[in-house]
């Protein structure tokens, strides 16, 4: 069988660290994801939150800053985009105390360019625009932006060893698009790891906050790297057994399902799902 031929360009993207990501996402610089947790804003008021994925730190900025969390880390495997969050923390500064819709930015970058893929180039992001979404309390959004940090790492542990090694430190978790990311690059193994070590660094009563990929938009990806053409053809697990694998299986309570936010792409339109870790886990 002919070895799989990889395009170089297309590698550099293999998880899904698109340097251009909330561009082509949000065409009218407005996240309605945002919008719909600004309804449930008793989940992040006070919180410490884990935003796994968090690309160049937009929706980990907004947690922080709007949603009054009391600590708010942004963790992706691209030490590129890690290295832009950081920068974009400046843009959020100036706009601390105001209405998100008073933004002034410095630079103007054309964040709905999809085929710039040169992230070398692009040293900072402008911040998408939330002229809906307003600070909870004053208690924490004075603390911003110290209650925020971004950290570059693989979310996904070596071994299922090292899960014993895991603390409960979070009271919110958020997988918003990355679980296809995962599924394809660790596989059936590697997103079951990721599920168990969300569940264990979660403390009781946490939450899950999680946006999966349906399986169809899998296959748009499977030929971008050889390992994960390998991975896609063995997976089992498909998405619409998620919910069935974390409650049966890792351990939830229970799933609530949120209105699925408005997004102009009909790809993008994928329900929120929140998974309640136990309040008082029963140990065998």
């Amino acid at each position: 069988m002919p070895k799989l031929k990889v395009k170089e360009k297309n590698a550099l993207y293999q998880y899904g660290n698109y340097c251009r990501y909330y561009g082509y996402r949000n065409p009218d610089n407005e996240d309605n994801r945002l919008k719909v947790l600004a309804e449930r804003t008793d989940l992040f008021y006070g919180k410490d939150v884990l935003d796994i994925g968090c690309n160049i730190g937009h929706v980990t900025f907004s947690i922080a800053r709007d949603f009054s969390a009391k600590s708010v880390v942004g963790m992706d495997i691209d030490r590129k985009l890690v290295n832009i969050a950081r920068k974009n923390v400046q843009h959020y500064i100036n706009d601390t105390g105001q209405s998100s819709s008073h933004l002034t930015p410095k630079k103007d970058f054309d964040l709905k360019n999809r085929n710039d893929s040169n992230c070398d180039n692009v040293t900072e992001l402008l911040p998408l625009q939330h002229r809906s979404i307003k600070s909870v309390s004053n208690t924490f959004h004075e603390q911003f932006p110290f209650n925020v940090s971004f950290v570059q790492g693989n979310y996904v542990l070596e071994s299922d060893l090292l899960l014993s090694l895991e603390t409960c430190k979070f009271d919110v978790i958020l997988c918003l698009s990355i679980t296809k990311w995962l599924h394809l690059n660790w596989g059936d193994d590697g997103l079951k790891r990721a599920f168990k070590r969300m569940f264990a660094q979660l403390r009781p009563g946490g939450i899950l906050v999680m946006e999966p990929q349906p399986w169809k938009s899998y296959g748009r990806r499977k030929t971008l790297t050889e390992t994960i053409s390998q991975n896609y053809k063995n997976i089992l697990l498909k998405p619409p057994m998620f919910t069935d694998y974390l409650l049966n299986e890792v351990g939830f309570a229970n799933c609530e399902t949120l209105t699925m936010p408005h997004n102009p792409s009909k790809g993008f339109q994928r329900p929120l799902k929140l998974y309640r870790k136990p309040d008082i886990l029963v140990t065998s």
